[in-house]
């Protein structure tokens, strides 16, 4: 009995429960309802002077500082519902042909918004715009410029069939020299533009956005060990994504860059979203690279007759060398007696795929452009390629009139196979692939035969040869096969920007920038590449390669328009402060003798040629003063300064002053 009475009492209790959940359920249903119910108004909107229902009119609640929360539209009589996020809020009413009107809900009773015609009688509108410099530095029209500066637009080369700014940039500027860095895929061009004479390395500054690319995050060594490549890689940017590049030529345009712009600055510009409905667009492009005919080269049999009467016509009588003598009991006759055109066996068709997808759009308060670019570029070099896959997003948020915020993020992972550029031989006699291709012996073969005329299966690689020493004279499609030479990079960009508006003439902006790039290299030579003894100390060499840069740069800029008729006298101008600090650290190690073709770590056990690594550090501070002035339209005064300061040298010699004046009339 005891044990019925638990359980009936427990039974009980599940059903109370059940009913307890149940009425707590419709209790927040009713309150949720009534809070929903609460925050409705419905109502019309009318002419004020007819009285008739408005179509299309719409309603936007906002709130105090004038942001946009969500809104509707009236239908074919006026009439509209709408629920209110905060019932603090106001309304909006706005159509075309009538005074805009500001409204307070009323929730318990049907509104009745009436709103004015306008009396002002259109005949033409006309839309003015003043396009401000791109460089971030100076607050000055695009017009306005005294300095020597070129743009070019790159929308015009969508079309064309290019796959980098510099190639987009062939031709088009006068002074710009843009010279190929190799003919590698994904190699880049080396970009002149105070010429060719000058000293040292001479590589013009690179602003992204406004964001200057450092040179000492590209290489991870000091500037002036990097190569051409190193430098014209910084532009890791999917051409389709560049809006414009800007060439700045003069020093009165360079000055407000410091020390970085003696050697000229390209800005450039890339896209970014605007008010609109969302925008997809894909492309895609298919090209053959193809190398061009080489110089005439001998074939074997006739590079073998001009060796013999070299010979003669120096010694005379003389001994024939086994490898041209054509004698058919020598051992290696079949490896000595081919037509090779060696150049033909490095080189290849190269097929480049080029895809690219973007989307972009915004409304009131957000714009947004986004983009996902993938290269597959081969080379025309035997076993080239390069492979780049890079995004893009600009994201500009309207937090309300005097506060917009604006994040810009890049991200760029790229692979080469550089084995077209792998230097082999003796220091200063040291030859890549393409070299080595020029010089090789043609009546030598590339696959080894035995002396019955069967192919073994290796390269013929001889140790050593009438020509010179097998490490000297190396077999170049053995190289390009069996070696490897892969490089990996990585580069992440971040920037934060805000801006304020102070007042009609006045506004404040803070740019924050976090960059990062990372490199990774890996080389290693088999001996089954090398015309050389499996003893000696060059064979199975390992190569690794790390590189890691950082960097944060802020700036804060105050830029004017000062109040004054700008028909008569017009006065505008900005100051920065800039700070940049920046690190980087590297690794190399280098073994041979690894015991085996399949071991291509240099960690592994092996004998260490060489390790080092190392780090630094360098803090940059920027003073920076533009002034504009014009008068009547016409005249033109430009002036900037920019006092530079450097950890890179001493106490004494750490500051720099940089002026650029330009005078102008029109």
């Amino acid at each position: 009995m005891h044990n019925i009475l638990n359980l009936r009492f427990l039974y009980e209790m599940k059903r109370i429960n059940r009913y307890i959940t149940l009425i707590l359920a419709i209790l927040f249903i009713g309150i949720s309802g009534a809070n929903a119910q609460n925050n409705i108004i419905r109502g019309r909107v009318v002419d004020k002077t007819t009285g008739e229902g408005v179509i299309g009119a719409t309603i936007a609640e906002i709130d105090a500082d004038e942001r946009v929360q969500g809104g509707t539209a009236t239908d074919i009589n006026g009439d509209f519902v709408y629920t209110m996020d905060d019932p603090s809020n106001s309304l909006r009413v706005s159509v075309i042909g009538y005074n805009a009107t500001k409204a307070v809900p009323e929730f318990n009773t049907s509104m009745k918004i009436e709103i004015a015609s306008s009396d002002v009688e259109i005949e033409a509108v006309t839309v003015t715009a003043e396009r401000r410099s791109s460089s971030g530095l100076t607050n000055i029209q695009e017009r306005d410029k005294a300095s020597s500066s070129v743009k070019v637009n790159l929308a015009e080369m969508q079309e064309v069939g290019v796959t980098s700014a510099a190639d987009a940039l062939q031709g088009k500027i006068s002074g710009l020299d843009i010279i190929s860095a190799s003919g590698d895929p994904g190699s880049g061009s080396s970009l002149v533009i105070r010429g060719l004479g000058g000293m040292g390395n001479s590589e013009p500054l690179i602003v992204v956005d406004g964001i200057p690319q450092s040179k000492d995050l590209t290489s991870g060594v000091d500037i002036s060990s990097a190569d051409q490549e190193d430098i014209s890689n910084m532009i890791n940017i999917a051409v389709q994504d560049i809006v414009s590049i800007e060439v700045l030529k003069d020093a009165g345009a360079t000055a407000i860059y410091g020390s970085q712009g003696a050697d000229g600055v390209l800005l450039i510009e890339t896209r970014k979203g605007s008010m609109g409905k969302v925008k997809f667009e894909y492309q895609y492009k298919h090209s053959i690279n193809v190398q061009p005919d080489p110089i005439p080269m001998l074939n074997g049999d006739e590079y073998v007759t001009l060796q013999l009467e070299q010979l003669h016509n120096a010694r005379g009588t003389f001994e024939v060398p086994d490898e041209i003598a054509f004698d058919p009991d020598y051992k290696d006759f079949y490896n000595y007696s081919a037509n090779t055109d060696w150049l033909d066996a490095i080189t290849v068709n190269g097929i480049t795929k080029d895809h690219y997808f973007s989307l972009s759009g915004g409304g009131d308060k957000t714009r947004y452009s986004a983009s996902f670019s993938y290269l597959d570029e081969g080379g025309t070099t035997l076993n080239t390629s390069s492979k780049q896959f890079s995004t893009r997003i600009n994201l500009d948020y309207i937090l309300s009139k005097k506060l917009m915020f604006s994040v810009l993020f890049s991200y760029n992972n790229r692979e080469r196979d550089r084995i077209g550029n792998l230097k082999i031989g003796d220091p200063g006699n040291d030859k890549n692939i393409r070299e080595m291709a020029y010089i090789k012996a043609p009546n030598m073969s590339i696959k080894e035969y035995d002396e019955y005329g069967e192919l073994t299966g290796e390269y013929f690689n001889p140790i050593n040869s009438y020509q010179g020493r097998g490490s000297t004279y190396f077999n170049p499609v053995a190289i390009a096969k069996l070696s490897t030479y892969n490089e990996k990079n990585y580069d992440l960009e971040t920037t934060f920007r805000f801006r304020y508006t102070i007042n009609e003439w006045m506004r404040f902006r803070q740019t924050i920038s976090f960059q990062f790039r990372g490199a990774k290299t890996n080389i290693f030579i088999p001996y089954s590449a090398m015309g050389v003894d499996w003893l000696d100390y060059i064979i199975n060499k390992a190569e690794e390669s790390n590189n890691i840069n950082s960097s944060i740069r802020s700036e804060s800029q105050l830029i004017f328009d000062a109040p004054w008729d700008k028909n008569i006298h017009d006065l505008t101008g900005a100051l920065s402060w800039i700070t940049n600090q920046s690190e980087n650290e590297w690794m190399n190690l280098q073994s041979r003798r690894t015991p085996s073709v399949d071991l291509q770590d240099p960690a592994v056990s092996a004998q260490i040629n060489w390790i080092g690594s190392g780090s630094g550090q360098r803090r940059d501070l920027g003073a920076v003063a533009n002034i504009n002035y014009k008068y009547l339209d016409r005249y033109m005064f430009q002036y900037n300064v920019r006092a530079d300061a450097s950890s890179s040298f001493g106490s004494k010699n750490r500051w720099g002053v940089f002026n650029g004046v330009s005078l102008g009339w029109r």
